[in-house]
């Protein structure tokens, strides 16, 4: 079964020109997303599988999925650790 990310139900999500900023409004921290990363907010919002959200990175940049796949998983790690994504399975 692929796991599914989403933002903590704590996140709030702002977007500024291009970035999207993240606040866990219980612990007070915060994360800036920029550049392709930003893109995957909506489906961090939704709930998806890093698949779906390399192959949405690697649709529109020009990186090979397994790329993005992989900055992706170091991405999602630190956002885990900072309270603002949760994992589960589907």
């Amino acid at each position: 079964m692929p796991m599914l990310y989403r933002f903590s139900s704590d996140v709030l999500q702002v977007d500024v020109d291009s970035e999207t900023m993240l606040l866990n409004y219980a612990s007070g921290k915060y994360f800036g997303l920029t550049g392709a990363v930003a893109r995957v907010a909506d489906n961090l919002r939704d709930g998806a599988s890093i698949d779906e959200m390399a192959c949405h990175i690697a649709g529109y940049y020009d990186v090979t999925e397994a790329a993005a796949r992989d900055d992706l998983t170091r991405i999602l790690i630190e956002l885990q650790k900072a309270g603002l994504v949760i994992s589960s399975e589907t």
